[in-house]
Formats: C-alpha cells, structure tokens, sequence
C-alpha cells in the first residue's frame, strides 16, 4: 500500500484547525462548498465536486479534540473506497502543525499523484482559512 504525506505550519491554535478539518462547516470553508452529512465519530458524510458529479462518502472513524481526526472513504471515484484520511495536529510556539496523511492507496501511479497535488493546494487552502477567515474551497457549481 502506498501513501500521501504532507506537513505544513498554520498560525492558528490547534482547536480552530481542529474545527476545520473535522465539522462540516469547516470542510465546505477550505475543502467543497459541497459537504453534507454527520459531524460526529461514526457517522458519514459527503463531499462533491464538480456539480456533484464526483462524490466522496468519508466515514469518521475518530476524533480526538484539537488533535488528531480520522477518517475512512466508503464510496467514491476508483482507487478512493478503502483509502483512510488523518490530520494529526501539535501545537508548537502558539501555531499547529499538521500532520496530513491519506494512506492505503493500492497503486504509487494512477489516481495518487494528482490527488496528492490537489491535496496539497486544498491544505494551502486550509491554512489559509485558519489564518485568516478565507479559504479557497473548490466550488460545486459549474459556471
């Protein structure tokens, strides 16, 4: 199996990175304005992109406050069902780390390397939600 790893620094506490990877609302801030479903540990929700015409259903397997929320897709694109998602978050000096992980993708080639690209500019766009109140989520509707 093989895996995405990112890190990056947000200058923000770790209780508002926490609310954005973890609660619907904060999803559909830096992620997709197209987010649906349950916040809480064991409950599923959605997300879609382009018009909804690409749907991910994430499971949410653990949520640690402030530190670590994890996440299982049950239904999605090709290469997606089975693979896990995890932030794992540490303050250092007044900021939060990130720890982002997406693991148990069965190919190196196919779906990952662009996923793990476009995960890259979605966690950009996390950091710059938590810093500063405007992320850059993708848009659902297709102009």
């Amino acid at each position: 199996m093989h895996d995405i790893v990112h890190q990056l620094t947000v200058q923000a506490p770790p209780d508002r990175v926490f609310a954005a990877v973890s609660t619907t609302e904060g999803l559909a801030s830096w992620w997709t304005d197209d987010v649906n479903g349950g916040s809480d540990e064991g409950e599923s929700f959605t997300v879609g992109f382009v018009d909804h015409q690409v749907v991910m259903t994430l499971r949410i397997d653990a949520l640690e406050p402030t530190s670590l929320a994890h996440l299982t897709c049950t239904e999605g694109p090709e290469e997606w069902p089975g693979t896990q998602v995890a932030f794992r978050l540490d303050e250092h000096e007044g900021a939060t780390v990130v720890r982002f992980w997406h693991g148990g993708w069965e190919y190196e080639d196919g779906a990952m390397p662009s996923c793990s690209f476009q995960w890259a500019m979605y966690l950009d766009s996390l950091r710059r939600f938590c810093e500063t109140g405007q992320g850059s989520p993708a848009v659902s509707a297709v102009a």
